[in-house]
């Protein structure tokens, strides 16, 4: 099988065979007396395949990265490569996505769990307990049959993603939903949230708190999910009395209510602004 990757203008030819990739070089006939090694050019590229060699995108490199890789895609995950938070640690761009991957029964199509971003809001919005979310638990997206039922990347709107970072989404509108009942303050939902998630970065449950990473994509999702939170929900305050031995006491009791608005904040990268004003981890 070939497949043809457009690299800064120049297309070149990948050929899988036998579980493995490889860049096709075209032979040139020289003089029998020239022994000068020919210079190859390389595209600067770095070509992320299935564990079967099928090409599935690609990234560039970074200056200090070496200029040409095929990899596969449990290869990428194992250096915490991501390409969808440039802000975040590990990012490389992405450059190209195999136009099959859209296409059913396609070999590249196989490598996802195939998603929409209201699918992942109708997950998500469902009010849990905040234990639900240790890893294998009903609210760990990840894992589940109407998340990610399993798989190592999910595919949304044309582009690949991690599922470990995108599940946790739910999380994190769950938990923004918890402090902003709690504090009645947006901004300190946020942060809390941001904070939660780091202290319980390991996701398992009966092992104790344990400082998760900083500033890697799993945090930017999680303020994703909260900045999308807190335009996608209204807080609403109801006065009611209680009386204790006779004596009536005021109480508030606060509820975040969905009103959806709009998917941008799920769709779109962590700007300089809100990382700024929310990066809890810097």
């Amino acid at each position: 099988m070939e497949t043809i990757i457009v690299i800064d203008g120049t297309p070149y030819t990948f050929v899988t065979k036998d579980g493995a990739t490889s860049l096709k070089i075209q032979s040139e006939t020289t003089a029998s007396k020239d022994v000068k090694p020919k210079l190859i050019n390389l595209p600067i590229v770095w070509v992320v395949t299935r564990s079967n060699g099928v090409p599935l995108f690609a990234l560039k490199p970074k200056l200090e990265d070496r200029v040409f890789r095929v990899l596969t895609a449990e290869k990428l995950y194992a250096e915490k490569i991501q390409w969808f938070e440039p802000l975040a640690h590990f990012y490389r761009e992405l450059i190209w996505v195999n136009p099959e991957s859209k296409l059913p029964d396609t070999e590249p199509h196989k490598a996802y769990k195939h998603v929409t971003w209201e699918e992942i809001v109708d997950f998500a919005i469902v009010d849990r307990l905040s234990a639900s979310f240790y890893s294998e638990f009903p609210g760990d997206w990840k894992s589940r049959t109407n998340g990610g039922d399993g798989y190592l990347m999910v595919f949304i709107e044309g582009k690949p993603y991690w599922t470990d970072g995108i599940g946790q989404i739910p999380y994190a509108v769950n938990t923004f939903r918890k402090y902003w009942r709690e504090t009645k303050q947006v901004d300190l939902a946020i942060r809390k949230t941001g904070e939660t998630g780091m202290t319980w970065g390991d996701g398992k449950a009966f092992t104790g708190p344990d400082k998760g990473p900083q500033d890697v994509y799993d945090n930017f999702i999680i303020l994703r999910g909260s900045l999308w939170a807190s335009e996608n929900f209204k807080l609403t305050i109801k006065k009611e009395t209680i009386y204790d031995k006779g004596i009536p006491h005021g109480l508030e009791i606060a509820n975040a209510i969905y009103t959806p608005s709009s998917l941008q904040k799920l769709k779109s990268s962590i700007v300089q602004s809100d990382l700024d004003k929310y990066g809890v981890w810097k």
